[in-house]
């Protein structure tokens, strides 16, 4: 057998046992309605706890046009299979950062899966981990 051939066998034995990626549909409730112009969703997937708020696994921006009723959808492609953590803000002045005031507040929209609340500080990996489920959206409420 020609090496080639013979990797590409081997590539194609091994295929099945590779992790696809996933779709989710998220589901992001209590939008700052008031500040929807110019405005944008960015999401942030965690998959490994070391990264949790660092380096995200996948990162998306949405616009906020088809927003109604404080509420968008939203469908991430191309997720790690396995247990994932989700942090949304709504950008509400286009900037790209979630602003904070001079305590280390937030000021714009923000939530978590699990709609996990930290104490003093954002949660932790364990308490926004969800495991995801084909064809189950998400929903995430803003604070």
């Amino acid at each position: 057998m020609k090496p080639l051939a013979a990797l590409t066998l081997t590539l194609a034995t091994l295929l099945p046992l590779a992790s696809q990626a996933a779709d989710l549909t998220l589901d992001v409730q209590g939008l700052d309605t008031r500040r929807l112009q110019g405005a944008q969703l960015m999401v942030a997937v965690f998959a490994e706890p070391a990264q949790w708020l660092k380096q995200p696994t996948l990162g998306r921006r949405f616009s906020l046009e088809g927003a109604a009723d404080g509420r968008i959808t939203v469908v991430l492609k191309d997720l790690p299979e396995g247990p994932i953590a989700v942090t949304v803000f709504q950008d509400a002045n286009g900037n790209g950062r979630l602003d904070m005031n001079a305590m280390g507040m937030p000021v714009e929209p923000f939530g978590f899966s699990n709609d996990a609340v930290g104490q003093f500080g954002p949660p932790t990996f364990e308490q926004a981990v969800v495991r995801p489920v084909a064809g189950q959206p998400l929903s995430i409420r803003l604070n």
